[in-house]
């Protein structure tokens, strides 16, 4: 996985929701979603959610797509 961010883009609003949708229904460590636009397994990061919070949530989700030629990304609150 490239870990340079210079070219990586979010999934659009369609794609972010059912990313979302379909690693909530299976949160576990190499459970990760396929990319809906390239079909590369994802990579989830945990990660503390940093401060101010805009809910309740202690933490955040990171889904980032392994693909270099994609690498497209979303977060999200658990």
């Amino acid at each position: 996985m490239n870990d340079s961010n210079e070219s990586a883009q979010l999934y659009d609003r369609a794609n972010a929701d059912e990313l979302e949708r379909l690693d909530r229904l299976s949160p576990i460590p190499g459970s990760e979603p396929p990319c809906p636009v390239c079909g590369t397994r994802t990579y989830r990061l945990v990660e503390a959610h940093p401060a101010p919070r805009t809910d309740e949530s202690p933490f955040r989700v990171r889904l980032m797509c392994r693909n270099d030629q994609c690498r497209r990304w979303l977060v999200y609150n658990w």
